[in-house]
Protein backbone atom coordinates (compact mmCIF):
# COMPACT_ATOMS: atom_id res chain seq x y z
CA UNK A 1 0.00 0.00 0.00
CA UNK A 2 1.32 3.37 -1.14
CA UNK A 3 1.18 6.09 1.83
CA UNK A 4 2.75 9.56 2.50
CA UNK A 5 3.54 10.87 6.25
CA UNK A 6 3.98 14.54 6.53
CA UNK A 7 5.26 16.14 9.19
CA UNK A 8 4.39 19.47 10.82
CA UNK A 9 6.17 21.16 14.29
CA UNK A 10 3.74 22.10 16.59
CA UNK A 11 3.58 25.68 17.48
CA UNK A 12 1.72 27.71 20.00
CA UNK A 13 -0.41 29.33 17.63
CA UNK A 14 -2.23 25.70 16.98
CA UNK A 15 -3.20 25.41 20.84
CA UNK A 16 -6.23 27.00 21.88
CA UNK A 17 -5.92 29.07 25.57
CA UNK A 18 -6.61 26.00 27.98
CA UNK A 19 -3.04 24.91 25.99
CA UNK A 20 -5.18 22.20 23.75
CA UNK A 21 -4.67 21.64 20.25
CA UNK A 22 -7.18 23.53 18.53
CA UNK A 23 -9.36 21.77 15.73
CA UNK A 24 -9.71 24.59 13.26
CA UNK A 25 -5.94 23.29 11.77
CA UNK A 26 -7.16 20.10 10.80
CA UNK A 27 -8.88 20.53 8.02
CA UNK A 28 -5.94 22.96 6.77
CA UNK A 29 -3.71 19.58 7.99
CA UNK A 30 -5.22 17.14 5.61
CA UNK A 31 -5.22 19.67 3.06
CA UNK A 32 -1.41 20.00 2.52
CA UNK A 33 -1.14 16.35 3.48
CA UNK A 34 -3.26 15.10 0.60
CA UNK A 35 -1.51 17.57 -1.66
CA UNK A 36 1.80 16.32 -0.61
CA UNK A 37 0.61 12.91 -1.39
CA UNK A 38 -0.63 13.69 -4.75
CA UNK A 39 2.54 15.88 -5.75
CA UNK A 40 4.57 12.50 -4.62
CA UNK A 41 3.25 10.70 -7.07
CA UNK A 42 3.75 13.56 -9.67
CA UNK A 43 -0.07 15.60 -9.33
CA UNK A 44 -0.43 19.04 -8.96
CA UNK A 45 -3.91 19.93 -7.77
CA UNK A 46 -3.28 23.52 -8.07
CA UNK A 47 -2.47 23.49 -12.29
CA UNK A 48 -6.26 21.97 -12.55
CA UNK A 49 -7.05 25.57 -13.08
CA UNK A 50 -4.97 26.07 -15.96
CA UNK A 51 -6.89 23.54 -17.48
CA UNK A 52 -10.21 24.69 -16.60
CA UNK A 53 -10.94 22.58 -13.79
CA UNK A 54 -10.91 22.46 -10.23
CA UNK A 55 -10.55 20.03 -7.11
CA UNK A 56 -13.60 20.19 -4.91
CA UNK A 57 -14.37 18.53 -1.58
CA UNK A 58 -17.24 16.40 -1.35
CA UNK A 59 -17.39 15.04 2.31
CA UNK A 60 -14.53 14.95 4.88
CA UNK A 61 -14.90 13.14 7.95
CA UNK A 62 -12.69 13.51 11.39
CA UNK A 63 -12.44 12.16 14.12
CA UNK A 64 -11.09 12.98 17.21
CA UNK A 65 -9.21 9.97 19.70
CA UNK A 66 -8.02 12.25 22.03
CA UNK A 67 -6.61 16.01 22.91
CA UNK A 68 -3.71 16.94 23.10
CA UNK A 69 -1.54 19.53 25.03
CA UNK A 70 1.38 21.94 23.90
CA UNK A 71 4.26 19.60 25.47
CA UNK A 72 4.10 17.95 22.02
CA UNK A 73 6.29 18.93 19.79
CA UNK A 74 5.27 17.86 16.11
CA UNK A 75 2.46 15.78 14.65
CA UNK A 76 2.65 12.96 11.96
CA UNK A 77 -0.35 13.10 9.05
CA UNK A 78 -0.26 9.65 7.57
CA UNK A 79 -1.99 9.54 3.96
CA UNK A 80 -3.75 6.90 1.91
CA UNK A 81 -5.89 6.60 -1.32
CA UNK A 82 -8.25 4.61 -0.30
CA UNK A 83 -10.42 4.26 -3.70
CA UNK A 84 -10.80 6.15 -6.51
CA UNK A 85 -13.51 5.33 -9.17
CA UNK A 86 -12.45 7.35 -12.34
CA UNK A 87 -14.66 9.95 -11.18
CA UNK A 88 -14.33 10.15 -6.65
CA UNK A 89 -11.36 9.58 -4.85
CA UNK A 90 -11.67 8.88 -1.33
CA UNK A 91 -8.73 9.11 0.93
CA UNK A 92 -7.74 8.24 4.85
CA UNK A 93 -5.57 9.78 7.07
CA UNK A 94 -3.99 8.83 10.68
CA UNK A 95 -2.79 12.06 12.89
CA UNK A 96 0.19 11.15 15.39
CA UNK A 97 1.72 12.95 18.38
CA UNK A 98 4.21 11.38 20.18
CA UNK A 99 3.52 8.12 18.59
CA UNK A 100 -0.12 8.31 19.34
CA UNK A 101 -2.98 8.11 16.98
CA UNK A 102 -5.03 11.08 17.78
CA UNK A 103 -7.06 12.07 14.91
CA UNK A 104 -8.53 9.71 12.66
CA UNK A 105 -10.48 11.08 9.55
CA UNK A 106 -11.52 10.34 5.60
CA UNK A 107 -12.06 12.78 2.93
CA UNK A 108 -13.52 12.22 -0.67
CA UNK A 109 -13.10 14.42 -3.64
CA UNK A 110 -14.28 15.29 -7.42
CA UNK A 111 -12.62 16.91 -10.24
CA UNK A 112 -15.18 19.42 -11.74
CA UNK A 113 -15.13 22.03 -14.65
CA UNK A 114 -14.39 25.97 -13.41
CA UNK A 115 -18.01 26.84 -15.30
CA UNK A 116 -19.87 23.99 -13.77
CA UNK A 117 -20.64 22.19 -10.47
CA UNK A 118 -20.54 18.83 -12.62
CA UNK A 119 -17.98 16.05 -11.55
CA UNK A 120 -15.60 15.24 -15.20
CA UNK A 121 -14.63 11.53 -15.68
CA UNK A 122 -10.55 11.14 -15.15
CA UNK A 123 -10.20 8.50 -16.93
CA UNK A 124 -11.65 11.09 -20.01
CA UNK A 125 -10.02 14.44 -19.07
CA UNK A 126 -7.03 13.58 -17.42
CA UNK A 127 -6.13 9.59 -18.58
CA UNK A 128 -2.37 9.95 -16.77
CA UNK A 129 -3.38 11.02 -13.41
CA UNK A 130 -6.51 8.71 -13.65
CA UNK A 131 -3.98 5.58 -14.15
CA UNK A 132 -1.58 6.78 -12.21
CA UNK A 133 -4.35 6.82 -9.11
CA UNK A 134 -5.62 3.29 -9.99
CA UNK A 135 -2.27 2.22 -9.80
CA UNK A 136 -1.58 3.54 -5.99
CA UNK A 137 -5.61 1.89 -5.54
CA UNK A 138 -4.27 -1.33 -7.03
CA UNK A 139 -1.19 -1.61 -5.31
CA UNK A 140 0.71 -1.05 -8.90
CA UNK A 141 3.25 1.39 -7.32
Amino acid sequence: MYEKTIKFKLETKFFNESGYLDNKYIYDWLTLARKYFLSSLGINVDSLIDYGFYYADNEIKISIKNNIRFDSKELFIKTVLEKHSGIKSVFYYEIYVDGNLIIGATSSHNILRSDSDRAVRMDRYLPKWDQILKDVVNNAL
